[in-house]
């Protein structure tokens, strides 16, 4: 099971976790925290509640066909609400972009963007669309992760064209859209992983597409309201939960561990 790296389990971890025990397996989960979720975790203070990691959810059918595995509904643990706009960007020349998740809509509610703007942010979602197809049954259904992965499943020509791996995301955009301030709002969604537009290379513009397409979603009452279904799935499945006790080492003997 895959942990993250200040020894914490992420929700990866716990969907790992009730994977297998959905398929019979026994279960020993072991968790440095006092609470499961990783970097999902609160603050409550003041009667106000803050989420202290992520905010937001994408692909909640992944999410649902996990519980789905173990029999429940994801709909009965938590209720999601899809904001609009998905976001709004300010520009410091006063201007205003609200994206959402069509280039219809996020044109007529923007400002300082017209018909030709429209047929570019078109024509960008139709190319994000390519990239998620391309990357859906090596990426998203095999787990595969790193260039070389890819090039190995799908061969150096169409791993290089289809991924667009030669190119940053900020280059894919800039092939796409002419308008600045709307490269500016695509380069932003670099933010889901953390890196730069300029440094993370192109087959990650697929990102606006998995957000159009599926939605952006706000799990109510803060998303730490996962962390607690996920728990809560656990506990159902029988999962043997050990909080406060942080793995130090693991022995092995042979091949057993």
């Amino acid at each position: 099971l895959e942990r993250a790296a200040d020894g914490t389990w992420s929700v990866g971890g716990i969907g790992a976790a009730a994977s297998l025990a959905t398929e019979g397996w026994r279960v020993r989960m072991f968790e440095k925290n006092a609470h499961v979720g990783g970097k999902l975790n609160l603050l409550e203070r003041d009667g106000f509640s803050f989420d202290l990691g992520p905010s937001i959810l994408t692909m909640p059918q992944v999410f649902e066909e996990l519980f789905s595995r173990a029999g429940k509904r994801f709909a009965d643990y938590v209720e999601l609400q899809s904001p609009r706009p998905h976001w709004r960007n300010f520009f410091e020349d006063g201007s205003r972009i609200d994206l959402h998740p069509t280039a219809a809509e996020t044109v007529a509610a923007s400002e300082g963007l017209g018909a030709e703007d429209e047929r570019d942010l078109e024509g960008f979602l139709a190319y994000s669309r390519r990239l998620y197809e391309t990357c859906e049954p090596s990426y998203f259904r095999l787990g595969l992760d790193g260039v070389w992965e890819m090039v190995r499943h799908h061969g150096v020509v169409p791993a290089v064209r289809s991924f667009d791996l030669i190119f940053s995301m900020d280059t894919g955009v800039g092939r796409h859209i002419r308008s600045r301030h709307l490269r500016e709002v695509l380069d932003f969604f670099v933010k889901y992983v953390g890196s730069s537009a300029f440094d993370a290379p192109a087959v990650l513009n697929l990102l606006p597409h998995v957000q159009s397409a599926f939605g952006l979603w706000y799990v109510k009452g803060g998303l730490y309201r996962l962390a607690l279904a996920l728990r809560r799935l656990l506990e159902e499945l029988r999962v043997e939960l050990h909080l406060e006790a942080e793995v130090v080492e693991i022995l092995h003997q042979g091949d057993r561990v």
